[in-house]
């Protein structure tokens, strides 16, 4: 083992510490990880979640369990960006979780996927620092093939429309440059975000379920249209929400 300490011996001590065990800390089997306070309260009031009791971020990475249709389910309000994610990620893996949803927000690359559009993710451009730690820089991250086809078809039970395809993935999002945003556009990559390629790699290297589903929140390809906290953006994660519930309650965990 070429880890000086895994996720395991790290969860492990903080169980021998508060002389616990793995079931009270409290992660289910299905994990939604979403990054915007207000989507994390729509999600856990969605799912009856309270807080778990003995999860090692409570304060600042809060993690809630609850149920749909008799399953246990946890929602988590992740840091921004690969790192965050990822290392919470890991921890949540030996806690019992096996299934990642995310549900996010990324700059459009294309003209046809305007704000407000529902994406999901089957490939990455990888620009992040995260994945590379993971899987070598020839490797490519794809999400779990069922996961993806089950967000498919709750989006269109749900009656709504999803564009498929890759996705950019950086840790600098003021480094976005004009080239870049041409060159990938050209290589059909529908947005950019900060966590998918890393979230996709961890899930291909620890054999653990994962795929994110994203709602355009501003474009990038023509003058920058920001739109996040505008009504279609509101109106267009509503419906996204919509989409999780919907795939969660399909039995995913077969």
């Amino acid at each position: 083992m070429e880890e000086w300490f895994t996720p395991q011996t790290y969860v492990d001590c903080h169980l021998a510490q508060r002389e616990i065990s793995i079931e009270d800390i409290g992660v289910a089997p299905i994990v939604v990880i979403t990054w915007g306070r207000n989507t994390f309260q729509a999600m856990v009031d969605a799912v009856g979640a309270q807080p778990a009791p003995n999860w090692l971020y409570r304060e600042h990475d809060p993690l809630y369990t609850g149920q749909v249709q008799g399953q246990p389910v946890s929602i988590l309000w992740a840091p921004v960006g690969a790192p965050g994610t990822v290392m919470m990620m890991e921890v949540m893996i030996p806690c019992g979780a096996r299934i990642f949803l995310g549900l996010g927000w990324a700059g459009s690359l294309q003209p046809y996927a305007p704000v407000g559009t529902l994406l999901i993710p089957t490939g990455c451009i990888r620009e992040e620092g995260t994945s590379f730690h993971y899987l070598d820089d020839k490797a490519t991250v794809s999400p779990d093939e069922r996961l993806a086809k089950a967000l498919q078809a709750a989006v269109q039970a749900e009656g709504l429309e999803v564009l498929s395809g890759p996705l950019w993935t950086t840790d600098a999002p003021f480094r976005e440059l004009r080239r870049k945003i041409e060159a990938y556009g050209r290589r059909g990559a529908l947005g950019v975000d900060m966590e998918t390629s890393a979230m996709y790699a961890l899930g291909q290297f620890r054999d653990v379920r994962v795929c994110n589903l994203l709602v355009v929140s501003d474009e990038l390809w023509r003058e920058w249209r920001p739109a996040l906290g505008r009504p279609e953006v509101k109106e267009a994660t509503a419906h996204a929400r919509r989409v999780i519930l919907r795939c969660l309650a399909s039995g995913i965990t077969g």
